[in-house]
């Protein structure tokens, strides 16, 4: 009885971490789209996100694990689709040569492993890379923002859902499967996301702002006696 309250449990929130994460990184879209800027987004962040996002997607798929405990993965991924199609129009490299290259390449190797070109034990190999790859993905949001010490073109909200999502899914694959390798990288997610977000926050809300300039100031209150002067 006991065992079956726990796996309703985890199945629900697994239902609420999915239906949360149709909606992860719609905040960040939109914001990077009234924006009509990318700064402090790095490239090389997205694509590190992309690899590690596919490759627990297809990890989970090929061993035949219960779609309901990875079913966030496809979803975030078609929203990092669009949202880095935004990055690279903001960028100025959207029509370079080598984007459609990559993008043939990327999905011709997806291809080959759902249908089985590609054994799946290839994965096992692949999946412990996730941890470090979203480690250095979310590293690099956190350099990219420090560097540029501006965070206007990061959604607080897309992260806020990020750090909930991992932390349930940390409950859920315990509870479906106990996978290590899925637990460790949840785990470092988790602490991740949320030093990205604690790094957005400080720059939206406590950054430093540039003070108006004391000649600027002088200059006025020399404008002002003129104007009285010839009065």
């Amino acid at each position: 009885m006991e065992t079956q309250l726990i796996q309703l449990l985890a199945n629900t929130i697994s239902l609420l971490t999915v239906l949360s994460c149709l909606f992860l990184k719609v905040p960040q879209i939109l914001y990077l789209r009234k924006k009509q800027s990318a700064d402090g987004i790095y490239i090389q962040a997205m694509l590190m996100e992309i690899t590690g996002f596919t490759i627990v997607t297809l990890y989970n798929y090929t061993n035949q694990y219960s779609v309901m405990t990875y079913l966030e993965y496809p979803i975030i991924l078609l929203q990092i689709y669009v949202l880095l199609y935004y990055v690279l129009k903001f960028k100025g490299y959207l029509s370079a040569p080598v984007v459609p290259l990559l993008i043939t390449a990327y999905f011709a190797a997806v291809l080959s492993f759902v249908v089985g070109i590609l054994p799946r034990e290839i994965l096992s190999y692949l999946v412990p890379l996730c941890t470090p790859l979203s480690g250095s993905a979310k590293v690099t949001y956190i350099y990219g923002i420090i560097k540029a010490a501006n965070a206007d073109a990061v959604s607080l909200t897309t992260w806020i859902i990020s750090v909930l999502t991992n932390i349930s899914r940390l409950f859920t694959v315990y509870v479906d499967s106990a996978d290590t390798k899925l637990m460790i990288n949840f785990i470092v997610s988790t602490t991740l996301s949320a030093g990205v977000l604690a790094t957005a926050l400080y720059y939206q809300s406590y950054s430093t702002k540039p003070k108006p300039q004391k000649q600027g100031r002088r200059q006025s209150l020399s404008d002002d006696k003129n104007h009285l002067h010839k009065e």
